[in-house]
């Protein structure tokens, strides 16, 4: 059975249920709901508040009568005071800070700093074909330890990385989002390492429900159109329940090739060693980048005809080598920009159904099933061939050679020169990537008898990704049409052809811009493709309640427990070429570091391979309520879980937690936790053989082209963290409607597993570690190859201070919400075998101060949403001392300022709301904060707004 089909099976079952449903449901009157579902949320929540982490939202679990699994940082739910800080959301608040996204909502909190946004642009799919994906990354420790829940289940991961991508989630459906921002492994399983995300879907909507949406920069570019359906109903006096939605978003991206109106995108700045030898400062931020070893029409860059570039019509020319010169880049000049795409362009829809009957009070079956599909699209850069593992060499009896130049070469005695070129007759290489992904679940749950309740379900998913890197250079192909001489009959020839080899190769002429040739590109470029399929098998039990008042202490003791098996499998296959090895042979001029390389193409080169493992696990929760209205507390309650899992691959590992909730009085509580957390190595980062990416890193002082390949290690051990949460709740009751919340979180995390990024397997080789020296091999050419395979890290850490500060009241007519959410990192390092200590606190991904300030003014007709975003000053490399290691470290504090307004109309017996957004409503530029320099440049950190000013009208409708 061919892919295509089974597609079509999988995704047929995947939504079953609406096709059950509308058997069952089609007769049932639809019965009129508030466009604004009331949140499962305790009375003192404020829903009003957009993207607010409600103080006291998390002083108690919301009542699980209804039997909904809930993710309330405990798996008990009888109204305990839980320890772990939890935020929630409703999806109305979320949508109100942006309207666009509910991922974009929550990233909006300090505690997503770092997270990836579908407005971050990849210069390719090997780092994790994420282009486009939004993931979700609590504590900057990476969106593969955070754990995606829909409604308490599990869902399949949508890239190599083995993260989950908000988009595929139905934001019209979700009521609600919980975050459980601590470590959680205990009650939910591996993954929970930073804290879980759960989406609560609204099961029991009635009615209708629609949005449209449209958005457009104030540069005139990145327009955008979308909108949600949702329907629900009951019948069988509410005991039959039915809800379905559809979502749908567009938006067009900026190419490489394409001008965004951006100055400081547009003609950036980039940052390069220092072209002085043994000067200080060892590196430079430096303005206009330009590459210095290559040009659209081709620069000669080494030996004696240096400097001597090609112009229309292959007219030579002396090369202007700018103000500030290296060895690949260089500021102002003639050198070709070596540009990225600004973003992708993306299409993603997805449809939802979910149908569930109450047979009696002790058994209510459902079954749902999602279907999600995600499309990106980007235009990311013009291919390049420079440097001593690409550059063209060039020969005296080249077919296309301008006399000129043929008679310096004699005068100079030359045989051949080094030609870079950037090739913008060959199409601009594009990220493209497809996912598919399907979702289904049947279960069971009810009450067993007096407080106990269970649940059971199995639940499956799968994920079909095609992740392509189109128009790469093919190595072979390309350096034999280069080799262009003319053939005894006076026809210009690849010169292998002379000798039986390259049949169809098509020559070229390569001195001076060109125009586009479709022989030429289909001979020298291809598309370097993997399909990758993800599946997950996952059955779950679980049983809860309390042991009664014959033993308890200030109360009955409420236990949890539950078993979960769960099988997850890869398998992954790619274009036929890829696992080829370079063979030059009859070529001449085909680079030396290139010949032997496994894979033909410029980047990417993914293997095909599979794998699999499976869990078996076990897990008890027991909640005691110590003491109530004491002299000393109103409530003490402890909380501890403790799981053990056993992996194919790795044998049994433990998990557990201890809290506990001490509420003083009616204004104060406190609260605290300390946990082991675990997350097992994902599948990719047991089992894959290699993917390939290009570029530069400094060694030794110098900008020095390298090829790197990541691996997967199957002698991979989990890693395990330590996590120590505490802090307090105040609500003091002379001043109603204020509420404030501070706590302490510090996660240690033992053998975290990574692969290092290329620069700094050479940095700490330079620092003396011999492991990652082992990783790197010097080619004949100078340049590097790099291993870079999934590796235990000593440790890794972070810890900070969340807190939040909260008023409601009324004001000029109206209801007045405001609040500050904030966060002070106080540690961020990370240690490999073999090397010291790496600081990261900081950095533009990781500042010290982060926050949100929100003000949010209703009345029955309008309201109106401000928010202020502040990201304080950083350091682009926090182990670099500035006037020393670099000329400028820091980057400014940053503000960003949104405002929504909204007005309800109320129409015809319905509810219609219109609304006006602006993200970014001064259009602040990044600041200057470019990375080190490897074959592509940008000026701006990924932790700032790239887009500028943004404008989205909308208009919501409910019957």
């Amino acid at each position: 059975m061919n892919r295509t089909l089974k597609g079509m099976i999988y995704q047929g079952a995947a939504l079953a249920p609406l096709a059950i449903a509308l058997a069952l449901g089609a007769p049932v009157a639809a019965q009129v709901q508030d466009a604004t579902p009331p949140a499962a949320e305790p009375a003192s929540a404020t829903p009003t508040d957009a993207a607010a982490l409600d103080a006291s939202a998390e002083a108690s679990a919301p009542a699980a009568s209804d039997g909904d699994i809930v993710v309330t940082g405990s798996r008990v739910a009888n109204g305990f005071k839980t320890p772990t800080p939890v935020t929630m959301a409703s999806s109305e608040q979320l949508r109100v800070a942006a309207p666009t996204n509910l991922a974009d909502g929550l990233n909006q909190l300090p505690a997503f700093n770092g997270s990836t946004k579908t407005s971050n642009p990849s210069t390719t799919n090997s780092r994790g074909g994420s282009s486009g994906q939004n993931l979700l990354n609590l504590r900057g420790l990476g969106a593969q330890r955070t754990l995606i829940l829909l409604d308490g289940r599990r869902l399949p991961a949508t890239n190599s990385g083995g993260s989950v991508d908000i988009n595929i989630i139905p934001q019209g459906l979700v009521s609600r989002v919980d975050v459980v921002t601590g470590g959680a492994s205990a009650a939910y399983g591996s993954d929970a390492v930073a804290g879980v995300v759960n989406f609560v879907l609204d099961t029991k909507l009635k009615g209708f429900k629609a949005e449209a949406l449209t958005g457009i920069s104030t540069h005139g570019d990145l327009p955008s159109f979308g909108g949600s359906l949702a329907y629900g109903t009951s019948g069988a006096d509410d005991r039959l329940r039915f809800i379905a939605g559809i979502d749908y978003f567009y938006q067009k991206g900026l190419r490489a090739d394409q001008e965004t109106h951006r100055d400081w995108f547009d003609d950036n700045a980039g940052q390069i060693v220092n072209p002085v030898a043994g000067a200080r400062p060892l590196n430079l931020i430096i303005p206009s980048i330009r590459s210095s070893i290559g040009t659209y029409g081709g620069l000669i860059s080494a030996g004696p005809l240096r400097g001597t570039q090609f112009l229309e019509g292959g007219r030579s020319a002396p090369f202007n080598y700018g103000t500030i010169t290296g060895t690949a880049f260089q500021s102002g000049g003639d050198g070709a920009r070596a540009n990225i795409g600004l973003q992708p362009t993306q299409e993603r829809y997805n449809g939802f159904a979910r149908v569930e009957f109450e047979a009696s009070p002790a058994f209510t079956l459902f079954a749902e099933g999602l279907y999600a599909r995600s499309h990106t699209n980007q235009g990311a850069f013009v291919s390049q061939n420079v440097g001593s593992n690409a550059a063209y060499t060039i020969y005296r009896d080249n077919a296309y050679l301008p006399a000129d130049i043929l008679a310096r070469m004699i005068a100079a005695n030359v045989q051949s020169f080094q030609l870079g070129r950037f090739e913008g007759e060959l199409p601009l290489v594009e990220n493209e990537s497809t996912i598919d992904v399907y979702h289904a679940s049947v279960g069971a749950r009810g009450d067993i008898g007096g407080t106990w309740k269970w649940d059971a379900s199995y639940n499956f998913g799968q994920s079909d990704q095609e992740l392509r890197s189109n128009h790469l250079t093919i190595a072979r192909n390309l350096y034999a049409s280069a080799d262009a001489v003319r053939a005894p009959s006076g026809q210009i020839v690849c010169r292998s052809t002379l000798a039986g080899l390259d049949p169809g190769c098509t020559p070229r002429n390569l001195f001076g811009p060109q125009a586009p040739n479709q022989a030429i590109s289909d001979y020298v470029t291809g598309d370097n493709v993997l399909n990758l399929r993800l599946r997950q098998h996952v059955v779950s039990a679980n049983i809860r309640g309390d042991l009664g008042e014959n033993l308890q202490l200030a109360g009955p003791i409420a236990v949890a427990a539950g078993v979960e098996y769960r099988k997850e499998s890869a398998d992954q296959t790619t274009d036929a070429l890829s696992p080829t090895r370079i063979d030059f042979t009859g070529i001449r001029g085909g680079p030396a570091a290139l010949n032997g390389r496994q894979g033909p193409y410029r980047f990417f080169n993914p293997l095909p391979f599979s794998g699999e493992y499976d869990i078996r696990e076990g897990y008890l929760e027991v909640a005691i309520p110590v003491l109530r209205d004491s002299a000393i507390a109103q409530s003490l309650d402890l909380n501890g879980a403790i799981r053990y899992a056993d992996y194919s691959t790795s044998g049994g590992v433990t998990t557990w937690k201890l809290g506990g909730s001490w509420q003083v009085n009616d204004a104060v509580r406190f609260r605290g936790t300390w946990s082991q957390d675990i997350r097992a190595p994902n599948l990719l980062e047991l089992f894959n053989p290699a993917t390939q990416l290009n570029g530069n890193v400094v060694y030794r002082g110098v900008t020095t082209p390298q090829v790197n390949f990541a691996t997967g290690n199957p002698n991979l051990k989990p890693e395990r963290a330590r996590t120590l949460t505490f802090g307090g709740v105040y609500q003091p009751g002379w001043l109603p409607g204020f509420q404030a919340s501070v706590d302490y979180y510090k996660i240690k995390l033992k053998d975290a597993i990574t692969t290092l990024a290329e620069q700094r397997v050479v940095d700490e080789c330079a620092a003396g570690n011999q492991t990652q020296c082992a990783n790197i091999t010097v080619l004949p050419s100078g340049s590097l190859s790099i291993l870079r395979p999934n590796l235990n890290l000593a440790v890794q850490t972070v810890a900070g201070i969340d807190f939040e500060l909260g008023y409601k009241t009324e004001f000029a007519g109206g209801d007045l919400n405001v609040r500050l959410i904030g966060n002070h990192a106080t540690e961020n390092n990370s240690q490999t075998p073999g090397s010291p200590v790496r600081e990261a606190l900081g950095e533009t991904i990781t500042p010290k101060w982060s926050g949100v300030l929100q003000a949010n003014w209703s009345n029955e007709a309008f309201s109106l949403f401000v928010q202020e975003r502040f990201i304080s000053a950083a350091k682009l490399d926090a182990t670099r001392i500035e006037g020393i290691d670099i000329n400028d470290n820091t980057t400014p504090a940053v503000f960003y300022t949104n405002v929504t307004a909204t007005y309800n109309l109320n129409l015809g017996g319905g509810k219609q709301q219109v609304y006006l957004s602006v993200a970014n409503l001064f259009d602040r530029d990044p600041p200057l904060s470019p990375p080190p320099v490897t074959t592509f440049t940008t000026a701006a950190s990924s932790a700032y707004d790239p887009i500028g000013r943004y404008i989205t009208a909308g208009v919501r409708l409910s019957f």
